[in-house]
């Protein structure tokens, strides 16, 4: 109201407690308020799910929230975000059942629809049901939107209520639901999109995860019983393991194996198993199947976010860098980031431990395949652009860890932005983390006659044998595979490159015979069509396999045979020769002979640049050493050995071999304390590797107390 000049607000009606002014709202009743035994208290909470499991970590952490900070009274704004299914609602409302008489007040609920089959609701419409279950009259309700938030806020002022708000699509359709009183609290369960009440209002993230594998063996014995439970134990795990621990997926697994009891676990597991999300479905229930919750999720997503999350599908591992989704959606490396951080956001993908790498659950990844075959027109290009372009990374990265002159390369036509790999600890670190996906896109290049990428890829795998024996029989797998890749486009050449790769892991598996038979051909091969660089590299397997075998006499001979062959072929092959030469010299007892081989290794791995090379010649030096009894040098060249180890990283169990020659000559030289230590830390690292010779040096080591 004015009155020459001067404004000011008039309330109509009597009121108890503070008013609040939200802009300009023109004409505001507050009724009468009614005596406080006839104030409702509103209790609006959905039934809590009886088999309600887990989730101690996310329910200590909500309780956490509403203890007070000194002198005020605790009332955050919590929100509550996971992927679709993972079981956000239940959690948030067994929750708020139980901490709802902290709240004398009342609680209020509901679903905002902001993900599901219909529009999500207006917050106005919210405030009017609220208004009405706090007690105000229908009459009473202002139209305004603005005038409905401030009498919410007035009524609330001095009260403590619990809000929930569920189910939550943005900030905006929160933000006018949330109580302005420090006596209250609210909840908010959403997909994502919620960075604005973060950032704005201080609302604190918990976020909710998969189950554990304790907590969904748990849900699933509450769910089918603990008898069933117990006489399908096997069928319990590949049941869980097909949901992906996802909350809602158990619950409908488990709901199918209760009311068809016939089938028992195994049945619904062998359901699943023909069709993921089909089997995860429940007739009438919208709310309730899996498909149909990440439709509603897939629905909200722009279009560029669409496109590169249905492509993902066809990712063939669990997990992807930047590049792979660069190369997918053909975009450059900034605008797939960004894309991927706002999937992120709506819990559609998760980061994994490197910022830079992504998940997808396993369940999103079939549904999101899915979207691919059917939205995609042709979904077959980026498929295969990424399957090129996985190939040629890893023909790059396998070329800067393990360099030398035997090489498979194939001509691969460029596609998608290159990846960077300055020395050999990057390259080793991306075939590792990658180990899953190249071995994946190998099998399906193999499977679509795509035959060069299997080629190169096949050739890459040679990093597997610095994850210790275990990685084995995969290495084997995938270098067979290539081997007929190479026989079908007739390419010599390669084959000769693979079945030499192949029979060094045969020599690493043990298996002698199979190892000679593959260098034997090669040996045809090269000598038939006059390839003295095949000849070299046969000549030296069949070699190694000999030195393996303990037969060094034979061995040696080899070596020297090959020897001028290596000369010719350049300075890394001549370095690996004189490499055996030296450590077959110092098993046949011939030391002076073993140091002139060592130190001819040692200039050629330095003049190559190559530093794990050149501890492993120091290592051959210290070996003959040794045998001469000079410890000093031994433990001197040992040192400076596992300094450059240690140095330039993923050697595997190389390591060892110095730390093992440095334990006896330490010993020898009186030091048995710090002789046990070096043996001790050689064996944790053979041992974490799946190398028998740990056993070994435990024994050794046990001896030395």
């Amino acid at each position: 109201m004015s009155d020459k000049g001067r404004v000011w607000n008039r309330v109509v009606g009597n009121v108890t407690g503070a008013v609040v002014q939200v802009e300009s709202i023109g004409h505001l009743v507050l009724p009468t308020p009614r005596p406080a035994s006839e104030v409702p208290i509103p209790r609006q909470l959905p039934r809590v799910a009886r088999d309600f499991t887990g989730r101690g970590g996310e329910l200590a952490a909500l309780d956490a929230l509403l203890e007070p900070e000194g002198d005020e009274p605790a009332g955050p704004v919590v929100v509550v975000e996971g992927m679709a299914g993972v079981g956000k609602t239940s959690l948030t409302v067994y929750w708020a059942s139980r901490a709802q008489e902290r709240f004398p007040d009342g609680t209020l609920f509901t679903d905002l629809c902001g993900h599901g089959s219909g529009s999500p609701l207006d917050p106005d419409e919210v405030l009017a049901d609220f208004l009405l279950a706090l007690g105000v009259p229908p009459d009473a309700v202002p139209v305004n939107g603005a005038a409905r938030a401030g009498l919410y806020r007035s009524l609330l002022a001095q009260r403590r209520v619990l809000v929930v708000l569920d189910n939550a699509g943005s900030a905006a359709q929160v933000r006018p639901l949330l109580p302005g009183s420090p006596g209250c609290a609210a909840v908010v369960t959403a997909r994502g999109g919620m960075a604005g009440l973060i950032v704005n209002d201080g609302a604190v993230l918990v976020e909710v995860g998969i189950f554990s594998e304790p907590e969904a063996v748990a849900l699933v014995r509450r769910i089918v019983g603990t008898v069933q439970a117990d006489l399908e134990q096997n069928a319990v795990a590949v049941l869980i393991g097909l949901c992906g621990r996802l909350p809602l997926a158990l619950r409908i697994a488990t709901s199918r194996v209760v009311t068809h009891r016939r089938g028992a676990v195994e049945g619904v597991v062998a359901e699943i198993a023909e069709d993921r999300l089909g089997a995860l479905d429940v007739p009438h229930d919208e709310r309730s199947a899996v498909r149909t919750v990440f439709d509603w999720s897939y629905a909200k997503l722009p279009s560029r976010h669409a496109r590169l999350f249905r492509l993902l599908g066809l990712h063939p591992g669990p997990e992807f860098g930047v590049h792979a989704a660069a190369v997918l959606a053909n975009v450059d490396y900034k605008v797939a980031y960004r894309c991927l951080e706002a999937l992120v956001d709506l819990h559609l993908i998760e980061r994994a431990e490197d910022s830079r790498r992504y998940r997808m659950h396993d369940l999103l990844h079939v549904y999101a395949r899915e979207r691919a075959l059917h939205d995609e027109p042709d979904c077959g290009t980026p498929f295969s652009h990424l399957l090129v372009w996985y190939a040629a990374t890893a023909q790059a990265a396998d070329e800067v860890a393990f360099p030398g002159p035997s090489r498979a390369n194939v001509d691969l036509a460029p596609v998608g932005p290159p990846l960077d790999l300055p020395d050999r600890a990057v390259a080793l670190a991306w075939l590792t983390s990658e180990r899953a996906t190249l071995i994946a896109a190998l099998y399906e290049a193999a499977s679509l006659s795509i035959h060069q990428p299997v080629i190169a890829l096949a050739a890459a795998v040679r990093f597997l044998a610095v994850a210790g024996s275990g990685a084995l029989p995969l290495r084997l797998e995938a270098e067979t595979i290539g081997v007929a890749a190479a026989r079908a486009l007739g390419d010599r050449q390669r084959e000769m490159v693979l079945l030499c790769r192949r029979g060094d892991t045969y020599q690493n598996l043990g298996r002698w015979q199979d190892a000679d038979a593959d260098y034997g051909r090669v040996l045809g091969m090269a000598e038939a069509s006059d390839d003295s660089i095949r000849v070299l590299e046969a000549l030296c397997g069949i070699g190694l396999t000999c030195k393996r075998r303990g037969r060094y006499l034979e061995a040696w001979e080899r070596y020297i045979q090959a020897l001028p062959l290596a000369r010719g072929a350049g300075e890394w092959a001549e370095a690996v020769v004189e490499c055996n030469l030296s450590q077959l010299s110092s098993r046949l007892g011939r030391y002076r002979q073993a140091l002139r081989h060592a130190d001819r290794e040692l200039e050629l791995r330095r003049r190559l640049a190559d530093p794990v090379g050149e501890a492993l010649a120091l290592c051959d030096a210290a070996l003959a050493w040794q045998g001469l009894g000079r410890h000093d040098a031994v433990i001197r060249l040992c040192h400076d050995a596992i300094t450059l180890y240690e140095r330039h990283g993923g050697v595997g169990v190389a390591i060892s071999l110095p730390m093992e020659l440095m334990a006896f000559s330490l010993e020898s030289t009186g030091e048995p304390v710090e002789a046990k230590r070096h043996l001790s830390a050689a064996e944790a690292i053979l041992r974490r590797f799946g190398d028998p010779h740990a056993e070994e040096l435990r024994t050794r080591a046990d001896l030395r107390e």
